[in-house]
């Protein structure tokens, strides 16, 4: 499985980090690469189709299990690339207002894709990605 692990001090409380990465149906506000989300399920344990534009257009389905505040986790329902994919945001305080976000994620392929999809979804997008999630947070904040 391919993987990345990525952190980011953002300058808001883990509450309004939180709110930013769980509100799966405005990602596409402010997340070039989404398409669309649609919440399927509600509740602790969420489930989401996103719709996607990374080269090639594409959608999957994932499971999130949300711990409020402090821990984001998910995993593969379904889609059209992934055999796998899962992760978590883990928030953390780190000091007065700020929030220390680290970001993990697995994914495996179930059909063969280019490595210049592989690299954008998992490597070279992460730091972009990390960076949106915290405009989106520190904006919440203001």
């Amino acid at each position: 499985m391919a993987g990345a692990t990525s952190e980011i001090i953002v300058h808001a409380t883990p509450k309004e980090m939180y709110e930013a990465v769980s509100d799966f149906e405005n990602y596409p506000e402010f997340m070039s690469d989404v398409k669309e989300v649609n919440v399927k399920k509600k509740g602790k344990k969420l489930e989401v189709e996103f719709k996607i534009s990374v080269i090639k257009t594409f959608k999957y389905t994932l499971s999130f299990d949300l711990t409020p505040n402090k821990k984001i986790e998910w995993s593969f329902v379904d889609g059209d690339i992934f055999k796998d994919n899962k992760g978590s945001w883990i928030l953390t305080p780190e000091g007065k207002d700020k929030t220390k976000a680290i970001y993990n994620i697995e994914v495996e392929f179930g059909i063969f894709v280019p490595s210049m999809i592989t690299n954008k979804l998992i490597g070279s997008n992460l730091p972009a990605m990390m960076k949106k999630f915290k405009d989106r947070a520190e904006s919440l904040a203001k």
